[in-house]
């Protein structure tokens, strides 16, 4: 932990770093528990499979409350949003609701930004003065800006509109705090899961109700999967998409990490890189072969999401954000089901979003952020939930029958107990971004592109962040 007088050094430093970062994890006091060694829920057929629904049932619009009678100047607050496409749309009418509808007397301003904007610009408008009075922040984010002086700690805030850890998921409701502080409020969960094409499966004589639950069904599949009907050496299907460069692709390699029992990322002190492992180099190698070894993915693959939706691969491993886009698409069958366990438990990378109050000093701007955040995650996460494909926080949702009825949110629902997080470091944006420049990013990209074996790989990005964690 830095003490104040290294902040402003630190800060500077922070400036230069434009890296993204996409992850989650546990509070710096304590470590998340990895999850115990157990055997996922086996599929059945009319459960894990979730049937497909080209567009999710109708959801309940946003909670409404009856215009003010009097308010004739209400506190304006500036709300930076770091959620792309599709999620900033249901984010957008959360946002004009409570403008319309609101009783509190505020009114608020969406900024909606890249997350590697908001991140960078957050430490220079921070410093400026102009920081605003809440935006979207993902778990792992949490002590780097904490270490910064810019997160105001919010337990008296949180306590007095009525936020109670016996009504929020407890995993990321302790993961919030930070120091003993709480410095945040949870928005959302969302874990990987499997997404597969209905059609595709039927085609290839396999039974969408029994989709694949290890490695081994997994790449049988992807095999039949993968259709070269022309016979030029070029599959016109691949069995499944995983692309080379972003985030996406170093979270499912991490995914299988974890799934080997008692293996981490980082050393227990996370001051050191714990991955250049037996695990780590075979986690990687299983990923290589499903392009050059198996060839049920595409090499070069850019946007594994896209393919999916074209119906280049039949299989795609992501997040439950992918909805809000799949269901678009008018004749794409699909269904989800939870991450396969390739090695010995089930294990999964998750990231939640989290809701943050960077200190302005305006106690009146903070408590009318409050009052928005309140709307939102108390009165309305059901909608939330229903629109953008994230996992419910608050229990009441997560155990109503209305959200049970989301047939394709129950994988993720599923994978829950067996998420896993990023580990909480104060450089958490240099260690786990996603940006071309990330050691892991760098690592995925040799590997995949074919230009590093995963021994070499694995050796460069672990010197690069032991490089990074060492430093001052």
């Amino acid at each position: 932990m830095y003490h104040k007088s290294s902040k402003l050094a630190y800060l500077l430093s922070a400036l230069v770093v434009l890296a993204l970062l996409l992850g989650a994890c546990a509070p710096a006091a304590t470590e998340v528990p990895k999850p115990a060694a157990t055997e996922p829920p086996a599929p059945a057929a009319t459960e894990e499979a979730a049937p497909a629904a080209t567009e999710p049932p109708a959801p309940a619009q946003p909670a409404e409350t009856q215009p003010a009678e009097e308010c004739t100047e209400p506190v304006g607050i500036t709300y930076w949003d770091g959620l792309g496409a599709p999620d900033n749309v249901p984010m957008g009418e959360l946002v004009k609701m409570y403008n319309e509808t609101n009783t509190d007397c505020v009114q608020v301003e969406e900024i909606v930004l890249d997350w590697g904007t908001l991140y960078t610009k957050l430490i220079l408008d921070f410093k400026a003065g102009n920081a605003p009075d809440v935006s979207t922040m993902h778990m792992p984010s949490l002590l780097q800006y904490v270490s910064l002086g810019i997160l105001k700690p919010i337990d008296e805030l949180a306590a007095k509109y009525g936020f109670k850890g016996e009504d929020i998921a407890e995993v990321v409701w302790d993961g919030a705090v930070i120091d003993g502080k709480r410095v945040a409020i949870p928005l959302d969960m969302h874990p990987f899961a499997l997404y597969y094409n209905v059609k595709a499966f039927e085609a290839a004589g396999l039974d969408p109700d029994k989709p694949p639950t290890t490695g081994e069904e997994f790449i049988e599949y992807a095999k039949k999967l993968t259709v070269d009907a022309d016979g030029d050496g070029t599959p016109e299907q691949y069995g499944t998409g995983l692309g080379y460069s972003g985030g996406n692709p170093f979270r499912v390699w991490m995914s299988l990490l974890w799934q080997h029992a008692g293996q981490e990322v980082l050393n227990e002190d996370h001051t050191k890189a714990a991955f250049n492992t037996p695990a780590g180099i075979e986690s990687l190698q299983w990923l290589y072969d499903l392009v050059y070894t198996h060839k049920v993915s595409p090499p070069g693959e850019s946007d594994p999401d896209d393919d999916f939706m074209k119906g280049i691969v039949a299989m795609n491993i992501t997040g439950p954000w992918a909805m809000g886009d799949y269901n678009k698409i008018e004749g794409l069958e699909y269904r989800t089901v939870p991450f396969p366990v390739v090695y010995d438990e089930m294990a999964v990378w998750d990231h939640p979003h989290m809701l943050v109050f960077p200190d302005s000093g305006d106690e009146a701007k903070t408590e009318a952020a409050m009052k928005f955040v309140r709307w939102m995650v108390q009165d309305n996460n059901w909608f939330w939930t229903s629109h953008s494909g994230h996992q419910p926080v608050v229990k009441a949702v997560q155990e109503s029958e209305e959200f049970k009825a989301l047939e394709n949110w129950q994988a993720f629902t599923k994978s829950l107990p067996y998420s896993n997080y990023y580990p909480q470091v104060v450089k958490s944006s240099e260690v786990f971004g996603r940006e071309p420049t990330s050691p892991f990013v760098i690592m995925m990209e040799s590997v995949m592109l074919d230009q590093a074996t995963p021994e070499e790989a694995i050796a460069t990005a672990e010197e690069s962040i032991n490089e990074i964690l060492a430093a001052p």
